[in-house]
């Protein structure tokens, strides 16, 4: 599947869990961090670094929603094959935080 297809994929089973999916500039200063999940007022949402490529997006977007119950939504049998391989592992797909290329912001 390509990746353009496999983010677009993610992206719609974080809308079906009702999960606030935000792309931001969120590296700043000593933050290089690219991205994660929170819950702000009882709402559950994931940011991500919008200077990642859509490979880094699409892997660290898998990583995220793995952690979520999808028992009760229907996923494409890969979606919920690759969500079953991070449970299984205990893996994150995405290198550590200083090990990807996150452009400086301009000044």
């Amino acid at each position: 599947m390509k990746t353009e297809a496999l983010l677009t994929l993610l992206e719609e089973t974080a809308e079906k869990l009702s999960i606030k999916l935000d792309y931001d500039r969120i590296r700043k200063g000593v933050v290089t961090s690219p991205g994660g999940s929170y819950r702000l007022n009882g709402k559950d949402c994931i940011l991500i670094e919008k200077t990642l490529t859509t490979k880094e997006r699409a892997e660290l977007l898998t990583s995220l929603l793995s952690h979520f119950e999808t028992d009760d939504i229907f996923l494409p049998p890969e979606i919920r094959d690759r969500f079953e391989k991070v449970r299984a592992e205990g893996m994150d797909l995405l290198p550590e935080s200083d090990e990807l290329e996150i452009p400086d912001e301009p000044h």
